[in-house]
């Protein structure tokens, strides 16, 4: 059951509500992740009407313009046009039989393994040749996630990461394999440098040194960075395999923004490094991670692929329980008509393109108010530095924090939810105001931010949203316009 916004129920109703979370209705692992994802997806929109309630349900369009714009999510409409033009052409989809059964693979069909390997080799130019068995696909990557923690890592096991990282992996690795992140604050400024690789390795002396009972299974970097938007260089990665071979840690890279990179950098893959004569590290601990939903701007078509070259056991634990996570015939065929088309470097291309222009633009907006972020090359995102309005313009309204609340109830909530929420408590009231306000972004808590006050805009929408969103983000921070004027200088 869904809990919403105490503001919008009566106390009876709040009460029923209380009683039904606390009720032995699921079990107590489902209590155990419930309680330790609160925190991280507090601020999703719990304090603003309720995710699918108020945000998913009314989003802006031409028709809707009353609706909440999307600048939160990562999602990838830019090419949208160019990719159902592609599908809907005559002949460029073919259903085979197999793929009316349960298809010629447990882990993807032949086609698209084949197709899967070929793009592999082509744009992530791998350190050993890429071949189909290699590789595995899922209905997306959140599942294949979750399919890999249960079976690298035993439940209450964790998996270190280093701040900020993408809210989600909460849910990914804990909400069924029961897998713990292990988060290792890096300071501002030190992220995708030896220093972050260092500050990891900190973490595990001092684990050892304090006798923490917890094992550590496993790094989990994201390659491109979410929500940071960066490309990690080639020795931090080098430093890295040797960190994991170390502490005898698999290393697994999420590599789903790897074709979204934009600015003069480029991408190094995992997959290119040979880990065994750079790092001394044993190449079985390898594993890179990749998706159709950013590159391809497919969210909906659930779509996830695990590439291990080195290690057999991993592909068969894999298989043995692939069921409940493998791809529909559908998006399997939809994605390899994609990955087989002669049109695919252009389509890469031109999506580069957009996000550069779409990137320019926000950022040029950002320049304009003096509104600090940290410059990206890489992804959907730009990582927003709010603080300058975050306490002050929440402080000042009275559409701050619940809204309608009693200073008791918020107490009550704090309370709730832990101290740490108090330390965030502006920046939910800020959030709360934008999506009163008519637009949502992405709060910096989501993703461990050591400071509150920072917000993740997404850039890769349509840019009438865009501009819409930017217009909707000037009025709750009392700036002047300037969002359409600057879009006719920056255009799409």
């Amino acid at each position: 059951m869904q809990r919403r916004d105490p503001a919008h129920l009566s106390r009876r109703a709040q009460l029923k509500l209380d009683e039904a979370a606390s009720s032995p209705l699921v079990s107590a692992r489902a209590r155990t992740t419930a309680n330790q994802a609160r925190l991280v997806f507090a601020s999703s929109l719990s304090r603003t009407r309720g995710l699918t309630g108020s945000f998913l349900c009314c989003q802006w369009s031409e028709d809707n313009t009353g609706g909440i714009v999307n600048a939160g999510l990562a999602e990838n409409s830019l090419m949208h046009d160019w990719l159902t033009t592609l599908w809907e052409r005559k002949g460029s989809l073919k259903i085979e039989r197999t793929d009316l059964t349960y298809g010629t693979s447990i882990l993807g069909s032949h086609r698209l393994l084949r197709a899967l390997a070929a793009y592999y080799s082509t744009y992530f130019k791998p350190a050993s040749p890429g071949e189909p068995q290699h590789i595995a696909t899922s209905n997306g990557l959140s599942s294949m996630i979750e399919h890999l923690a249960a079976v690298i890592s035993d439940a209450e096991d964790a998996w270190l990461l280093p701040t900020p990282w993408y809210y989600s992996f909460v849910r990914d690795l804990g909400a069924v394999s029961q897998v713990r992140i292990a988060s290792v604050a890096i300071p501002t400024g030190q992220n995708g440098t030896l220093a972050e690789v260092e500050a990891m390795d900190a973490e595990m002396e001092r684990r050892r040194r304090s006798g923490v009972q917890q094992k550590v299974t496993a790094i989990l970097v994201t390659n491109p960075h979410n929500p940071l938007g960066f490309c990690y260089p080639r020795h931090v990665l080098v430093a890295y395999a040797k960190l994991a071979e170390k502490w005898g840690l698999y290393l697994v890279s999420d590599e789903i923004y790897a074709n979204s990179v934009f600015g003069g950098v480029d991408f190094v893959s995992i997959l290119s490094i040979d880990v065994l004569r750079e790092a001394s590290c044993n190449p079985s601990r390898i594993v890179a991670l990749y998706g159709m939903s950013k590159d391809f701007g497919a969210n909906g078509f659930r779509a996830g692929s695990l590439v291990c070259q080195h290690n057999d056991r991993i592909m068969s634990a894999l298989a043995a329980g692939a069921m409940p996570m493998r791809m529909g015939s559908p998006t399997d065929i939809l994605w390899s008509a994609l990955l087989t088309s002669p049109d695919l470097a252009t389509y890469l291309d031109k999506n580069r393109q957009k996000l550069l222009r779409a990137y320019t633009y926000v950022t040029a907006w950002l320049d304009v108010h003096g509104i600090p972020y940290t410059p990206a090359n890489a992804g959907h995102f730009v990582l927003v530095d709010f603080r300058a309005f975050v306490g002050q313009t929440a402080r000042g309204s009275d559409a701050a924090g619940f809204r309608g609340n009693s200073g008791n109830q918020k107490r009550m909530a704090e309370e709730r939810e832990g101290n740490s929420m108090c330390r965030y408590r502006d920046e939910l009231d800020f959030l709360n105001l934008l999506v009163n306000g008519g637009v949502y972004l992405s709060s910096g808590m989501s993703y461990a931010c050591p400071e509150p006050g920072f917000f993740r805009i997404t850039f890769s929408i349509p840019r009438k949203e865009l501009e819409v969103a930017l217009e909707r983000i000037e009025l709750v921070c009392g700036l002047a316009n300037k969002a359409a004027a600057l879009s006719k200088v920056y255009p799409q």
